[in-house]
């Protein structure tokens, strides 16, 4: 029994050498491999870089060296894919027609119809990168692969390859909300640019109201003109979160001329449609639409209130005089919202920069000013710098004024 248990020690211990002999040979023969694959990369390179930045019509072909291994086959798609990533131009078509005639595209989309669903999705993504045209209509069938990160990566390559045939399936994706997120799909059609403005106007009427939301938000972060005539329609339409979107995506383009249909959004009777019209406005620069921004700080709403403020902020010094003037509002919202962005902005600290001031006119605006704001029991930010601002003479005067009696 004792010999036994020896010889049953012996033979695992022998196993157990023999498998760490095993793990340090095969490490060793990969590191050897990666070594020899890095030396005859940068012998293929130079060949690759030169071939990218040419100006004449050789093919990639002529380029490197011959017969072409299946190692260097290999690691020249390697290569094109890395620069692929950074180049832009002629060179990044130049690559374009490496791919197609090294065959890494014809690869890759018999790659998509592999049974092992991590391996169709590296090929759409390869396939994006290489943004050969003969890809689309696999790629167009790989978004209804079973697998969503295969779905999902099909559709990123397809927005980078661009074209009608690319986009269309697209933006019909924003249709099928339990496959797709919306919200990534968006994203993909946004870094198309204006390529995918086309498509969304002709596909708007047909797609269902959640799809249409959708659309509404890619024009306008795309933020093209041609997409008014639509959004100002949709600023109509009887969804309130179809207009509401649309209030949004007019102030994402930024048009100054969309002032007037903004404006008049002020008055819907939803208020996320009233919300989204005074955000737009601040980003459109609506100077005409102050009087109605101002009485929009009233809004029983307080998103309303605290975008018409925000508004009149960033709408330039005409909205902050309007600010200012809201201070006396009759309103307790609208006032203390007028509060709010003034002190967001700043401006209550400039002001606060005038009680040292040498000019007693300016002076004396500032210590108005300044009562003006205690009055209306918002001194947090005025206790504040009267401790901390860098101002010795402005830390005494604003002290001054928050210990008088009220």
């Amino acid at each position: 029994m004792h010999d036994l248990l020896i010889r049953l020690i012996a033979g695992t211990g022998a196993l157990l050498g023999g498998l760490a002999l095993l793990i340090a040979f095969n490490k060793a023969l990969r590191e050897m491999r990666e070594a020899l694959d890095r030396r005859r990369r940068a012998l293929l390179e130079p060949a690759i870089y030169e071939y990218a930045n040419a100006t004449g019509h050789r093919a990639i072909l002529d380029y490197l060296p011959k017969p072409l291994s299946r190692r260097d086959r290999r690691l020249a798609e390697a290569a094109l894919l890395d620069a692929a990533r950074v180049v832009k131009g002629e060179s990044r078509d130049r690559i374009t027609a490496a791919f197609e005639a090294l065959g890494s595209v014809r690869v890759s989309i018999l790659h998509l119809r592999s049974q092992r669903w991590w391996k169709r999705a590296e090929a759409a993504e390869r396939l994006g990168l290489m943004r050969s045209r003969a890809a689309a209509e696999p790629l167009v069938a790989a978004m209804n692969d079973p697998m969503g990160e295969v779905r999902i990566r099909a559709a990123r390559a397809l927005g980078i390859i661009r074209g009608t045939t690319s986009i269309r399936p697209l933006v019909l994706a924003l249709t099928d909300p339990s496959r797709w997120s919306a919200i990534r799909v968006a994203e993909i059609l946004i870094g198309t640019g204006t390529e995918a403005v086309d498509e969304l106007l002709a596909a708007y009427d047909s797609l269902p109201h959640l799809a249409r939301i959708s659309a509404l938000d890619v024009l306008g972060r795309i933020r093209s003109l041609k997409a008014a005539g639509l959004i100002r329609k949709a600023l109509k339409d009887p969804h309130p979160d179809i207009r509401a979107r649309a209030a949004n995506a007019l102030g994402h383009v930024g048009d100054p001329g969309f002032a007037a249909d903004l404006t008049e959004a002020l008055r819907d009777p939803e208020w996320p449609v009233r919300a989204m019209a005074a955000k737009a406005l601040g980003r459109v620069g609506g100077q005409g639409a102050i009087a109605a921004l101002c009485e929009a700080l009233k809004d029983r709403q307080w998103w309303v209130r605290a975008n018409a403020a925000e508004a009149l902020r960033l709408v330039g010094p005409a909205g902050r005089d309007a600010l200012i003037r809201m201070l006396d509002a009759d309103d307790t919202y609208a006032r203390h919202q007028a509060v709010a962005q003034l002190e967001e902005g700043r401006i209550i600290d400039e002001y606060l920069a005038d009680l040292a001031s040498a000019d007693p006119a300016r002076r004396e605006a500032a210590i108005g000013f300044v009562e003006k704001i205690i009055r209306l029991e918002r001194v947090d930010h005025l206790t504040q710098q009267a401790i901390d601002h860098a101002q010795e003479g402005v830390r005494l005067a604003l002290l001054k004024i928050l210990q008088r009696p009220a």
